[in-house]
């Protein structure tokens, strides 16, 4: 039989994580920053941009060429990074830290809410981090 080894989680286990989730949810929003241009044109200006998504992308397109799509890719990428760092970083750590003080049987016995107590925590500090650069993102597609 295996003898079963205490994992170690170091903070190069929480960096891995937490780069991870930065570089996964910067790609994924910068890709959709296009659709939040419009989106957030269609919610200010409901009365100019009122042909629905595809309509608002040719709008744009039209009126401030190509380029206007891109309105705010950086504070989305770079809020996005932060936010998915703290998000993934943040369910690692305070997962791990809860089944560290409970035990390995009643952490096993409360795994559901450890995650789930786990991704809102992270989820709450990691939107603090991304709230400030959102703001921006939203200051610059307006204007």
């Amino acid at each position: 039989k295996h003898k079963k080894e205490k994992m170690s989680y170091d903070l190069t286990y929480f960096t891995k994580g937490a780069l991870a989730g930065g570089i996964c949810c910067s790609v994924t929003h910068g890709a959709l920053c296009p659709v939040d241009v419009v989106k957030t044109r269609m919610q200010l200006d409901p009365v100019k941009y009122n042909r629905g998504m595809l309509g608002g992308f040719k709008q744009i397109v039209a009126s401030e060429g190509m380029g206007a799509l891109a309105t705010g890719l950086g504070p989305t990428a770079v809020g996005y990074f932060v936010q998915g760092w703290f998000k993934f970083g943040g369910v690692e750590f305070f997962k791990i830290k809860a089944a560290e003080k409970l035990g390995v049987e009643d952490a096993w016995k409360f795994r559901f809410p450890i995650y789930l107590g786990a991704a809102a925590v992270a989820e709450f500090i990691a939107d603090i981090f991304l709230c400030p650069l959102e703001a921006t993102r939203i200051k610059l597609v307006a204007n």
